[in-house]
């Protein structure tokens, strides 16, 4: 997996933009599909009523994740076109679109996925501002087509982007976008069979078998019952980051930074630090950040939440969809080192990853009235982190991502929580964080960085500090 970049840090000389839409009939034969019996699921429903909530608000959602990459070469429209027609057709969750009906959200499913049809169009030559313009008019997510697919020509190859709708993909699934599409292009034009990467599987799927589970789970479930009393120790709401953020609203307009933490030798003594203290990358990060909250707020209670996939299998991971839950982490700090603190903050994330399979939206419909959960337990503050070992076909989609310079792209737009995203990658470890628009978050979040980088480093540097000299002098 690459690193997460805003929108508006894609810069290129100008090339002449192609992109792909679907056909009028296609349109036609989406307009006509019928109402589906599977409800959305509970990632979609809460991102289209978020959606809806900013339309009426006149604001817009960060919404859109955008691979994009490099291919040598002029591209080949007619064999491009077949490709990402087949992508649609290929994974089931492009054929569904929702409306509203008497408060209720329906969905709609196309019945024969081989009446979709992509058709390019060459636009004319454009600037990098002109680019991420038509990235941003990629359809919104009630309507059928919030998918754009794209290419930029140059004389000396081409960039390929695809920009879809958080409804239909989520940042495990990214990758694999790529790596499907490229190696289906070259394959088309080489007259051979593409990598062979297995079928995917049914995210209509996933969404009933979520809805099931919901339908049958009550507030006795220890799921539920844990859920609950995480909320009740943060005051019936998310966790809060440590460190002001002004004056604010119940959803804000977010702006982004991006820095990189660790090179590579410095993040591998870190893992290594990691697996002496009894941890994972994961607890590790997770200790620092305690470290950094106590040392710029004092915080002697760490608590966060962190996303991860609830795919469970290698056909999951080859399924295009937004499969996420989110781990509920809290643990004490008091005076202890980072040792301790790792290893207490991975048995907590392992002891609780069942959590992430009951969504905190079902948690609080069941938890409704309760005096332990507020009215508001929405916002706080997201830690998430990745990294390129990720199934399916590590080595294969690391491979791709390297030879063809992927990178990955969300647009701005309000936010209603801080979310700071960590991505380990071949050149080490990198930040990517999300917060309020504002001089004082501005200010926070500088000061946040800066401590979490040291609080990393000291832990690397107390295991191996050979290994710090050496990546300092890279």
């Amino acid at each position: 997996m690459t690193d997460l970049r805003p929108l508006h840090d894609w810069s290129g000389p100008p090339a002449v933009l192609s992109l792909w839409r679907p056909s009028a009939a296609s349109m036609e034969s989406a307009k006509r599909a019928p109402v589906s019996p599977v409800l959305p699921s509970y990632e979609q429903e809460q991102h289209l009523r978020a959606f809806r909530a900013c339309e009426q608000r006149h604001e817009a959602m960060a919404r859109l994740l955008v691979v994009v990459w490099e291919e040598p070469g002029r591209c080949d429209l007619r064999a491009m076109t077949h490709v990402v027609t087949e992508h649609l057709r290929r994974h089931d969750t492009y054929h569904s679109w929702f409306e509203e009906l008497g408060g209720a959200i329906v969905r709609h499913v196309l019945t024969d996925p081989a009446a979709i049809q992509m058709e390019p169009s060459t636009l004319g030559e454009a600037c990098a501002e002109d680019w991420q313009k038509h990235v941003m008019a990629t359809p919104a997510p009630f309507a059928w087509d919030c998918f754009r697919f794209g290419i930029l020509q140059r004389a000396s190859g081409f960039t390929c982007f695809a920009s879809i709708d958080h409804l239909h993909a989520d940042a495990t699934i990214i990758a694999f976008l790529m790596t499907e599409i490229r190696s289906a292009y070259r394959a088309v034009l080489d007259g051979e069979r593409p990598l062979q990467l297995g079928s995917p599987g049914s995210y209509l799927d996933y969404c009933s078998s979520q809805r099931q589970r919901a339908a049958a789970t009550t507030l006795a479930d220890p799921e539920v019952s844990r859920w609950i009393a995480f909320l009740h120790r943060n005051g019936g709401r998310m966790p809060s980051f440590a460190l002001p953020l002004g004056v604010l609203e119940d959803r804000y307009h977010a702006e982004y930074v991006h820095v990189d933490i660790l090179e590579e030798a410095v993040m591998d003594a870190f893992e290594s630090a990691c697996h002496a203290a009894g941890a994972r990358a994961i607890g590790g990060l997770l200790a620092c950040a305690a470290l950094t909250e106590r040392e710029l707020a004092g915080r002697s209670h760490y608590s966060v939440v962190t996303p991860t996939t609830t795919r469970r299998s290698p056909k999951a991971f080859r399924t295009s969809g937004w499969c996420v839950g989110v781990v509920p982490i809290d643990f004490d700090v008091q005076q202890r080192r980072f040792p301790e603190l790792a290893f207490t903050a991975q048995r907590n994330f392992d002891e609780r990853m069942s959590l992430a399979e009951t969504p905190i939206e079902l948690v609080l419909e069941l938890a409704a009235g309760l005096p332990t959960v507020g009215s508001v337990a929405s916002g706080g503050v997201m830690l998430s982190y990745m990294d390129v070992n990720v199934p399916p076909l590590s080595a294969q989609i690391a491979r791709e991502w390297h030879q063809a310079n992927g990178r990955v792209y969300i647009n701005q737009g309000i936010a209603a929580q801080v979310a700071i995203w960590l991505f380990r990658t071949q050149r080490g470890l990198s930040l990517t964080a999300a917060y309020p628009a504002n001089e004082t978050a501005r200010a926070s979040m500088q000061r946040y960085v800066k401590a979490f980088a040291g609080a990393c480093r000291r832990a690397a540097d107390a295991l191996v500090p050979t290994c710090l000299d050496v990546g300092r002098e890279r």
